[in-house]
C-alpha cells in the first residue's frame, strides 16, 4: 500500500508532538540526552545497514560493483553538497519556518515556534532516510517510514515538551514533503534502471549516517543542502555505467 508510512509517519509525529506538549516543564536533560544518543545511534545502524544490503547490479564490468558504487558515491556527493550550498536549501526550511510562525503565532509565542517546526522539519524530512524510505513505500514497502516515524516520535515527544506546538506542526511538513516525494516514486519507478535505485540508496544511507553523527553532537554538517546528492545518482550511474561497459568490450 504505497503513503502507507508517511500516513502512519505523519500521525506519529502529530501524537507525539501534542503529547508533548502535555509535559509542561519538559523532559529533564539528562533523559533528553540519553534518548537523543539512543536514537542517533539506531540511525546509524540504519545508515550502515543500507550500505551494505545494497544489491550488485551489474556484471561483467572491468571494475566491481562495488568500486562502481563508490565511485558514484562520491561524485553524486561531491556535486549535490555543491549544488545544495549554492542554493542553500538549509536557508529556505528556516524561511519556511518563520512564514509560518508569523501567519499563525501569536507575538508573545514567536522563536519557540520556528524554532521548534524547523529543527523538527530538518530533523524528520530532509534527509536520506526521508528520500529512501519515501522511494521504498512507492514500491509498497514502508519498512523505513515506520522505522523512522518511531524515532521521530521519541524526538518530537522531547523536543516538543520544551519548544511546544512547533514540533507537532512539523507533522503537516513530514505529510506533505514525504507525500510528494512517495507520489515522484510512483511515476518514475517503472523507468530508473536498477543500477539507479540501488546507488540512490546507498548514497542516501552514508546521509543518513551524518544524521546520526548530528545527533550525537560528533558532527555539525547541514544534511539539509547535501539532499541534491540523493537524486543525481539516477543520473550518474547510467552515465558512468554506459562508459565503463565501453571500455568493457
Amino acid at each position: 500500500m504505497p503513503f502507507l508510512g508517511t500516513i502512519v509517519n505523519f500521525l506519529t509525529v502529530l501524537v507525539c508532538g501534542l503529547l508533548g506538549m502535555l509535559v509542561k516543564k519538559g523532559v529533564s536533560k539528562r533523559i533528553s540526552e540519553a534518548l537523543t544518543g539512543a536514537m542517533a545511534i539506531c540511525v546509524i545502524y540504519i545508515g550502515v545497514s543500507g550500505m551494505l544490503e545494497a544489491p550488485p547490479v551489474n556484471e561483467g564490468l572491468i571494475i566491481s560493483d562495488g568500486l562502481i558504487k563508490v565511485l558514484v558515491m562520491v561524485i553524486s556527493m561531491a556535486l549535490g553538497t555543491i549544488i545544495g550550498e549554492l542554493v542553500d536549501i538549509d536557508k529556505w526550511v528556516n524561511h519556511l519556518g518563520e512564514l509560518l510562525e508569523n501567519k499563525f503565532v501569536r507575538d508573545g509565542e514567536k522563536g519557540r515556534f520556528t524554532q521548534g517546526f524547523v529543527s523538527c522539519s530538518l530533523l524528520f524530512c530532509v534527509g536520506a532516510m526521508t528520500i529512501n524510505g519515501a522511494f521504498q513505500d512507492a514500491l509498497g514497502k514502508p519498512d523505513i517510514l515506520i522505522t523512522k516515524s518511531v524515532i521521530d516520535g521519541v524526538m518530537c515527544f522531547v523536543m516538543a515538551s520544551t519548544l511546544g506546538i512547533g514540533c507537532a506542526a512539523s507533522s503537516v511538513f513530514v505529510l506533505v514533503y514525504q507525500g510528494i516525494l512517495t507520489g515522484l516514486g510512483l511515476l518514475i519507478k517503472d523507468f530508473l534502471p536498477m543500477a539507479s535505485i540501488s546507488y540512490m540508496s546507498v548514497t542516501g544511507s552514508l546521509v543518513i549516517i551524518l544524521i546520526g553523527t548530528n545527533m550525537l553532537g560528533a558532527t555539525k554538517v547541514k544534511t539539509a543542502n547535501m539532499t541534491p546528492s540523493l537524486f543525481l545518482p539516477a543520473i550518474i550511474a547510467p552515465l558512468l555505467i554506459d562508459v565503463i561497459s565501453t571500455f568493457s568490450g
